[in-house]
């Protein structure tokens, strides 16, 4: 029982170092010049994330604003929020699927999703331009 219990213990410390090693790998892959296509899977999900972050940013901005307004503007834009979340989710998924097991496809689909992202905190930055924000 003992000897189970310590390989155990050794199974569960290397999975978690790998795990470690290849998140810092990650952080460390340099984008925007030639490498693998496991290079450009991360860049490309770091990309999606750096717009994710944006969008939290001027819907929270545009949220906090429209309090000024009523509570049936908030629940309009987040009612909106919501549905754009799932189309945001339906065409990335359409985009990337003809991809469906090879190892562009992630690349494909983060690209999509920060291009879409983005596009959507551009809209959402001109409303708050246009409010005077």
């Amino acid at each position: 029982m003992k000897k189970i219990l310590i390989g155990l213990f050794a199974v569960i410390f290397s999975l978690s170092a790998a795990a470690h090693a290849q998140e810092k790998s990650a952080n460390e892959v340099p984008c925007g010049v030639t490498g693998t296509q496991a290079e450009a899977n991360i860049c490309a999900r770091r990309e999606y994330q750096k717009a994710d972050a944006a969008l939290k940013t001027v819907y929270d901005r545009s949220i906090y604003l429209l309090a000024t307004y009523g509570g049936k503007d908030q629940q309009k834009l987040r009612r909106a929020q919501t549905s754009w979340l799932r189309y945001r989710s339906a065409t990335c998924e359409s985009e990337a699927s003809i991809y469906e097991g090879g190892s562009i496809r992630p690349a494909v689909y983060y690209s999509c999703l920060a291009s879409v992202t983005r596009e959507r905190v551009r809209r959402l930055e001109e409303f708050l331009v246009v409010t005077g924000q």
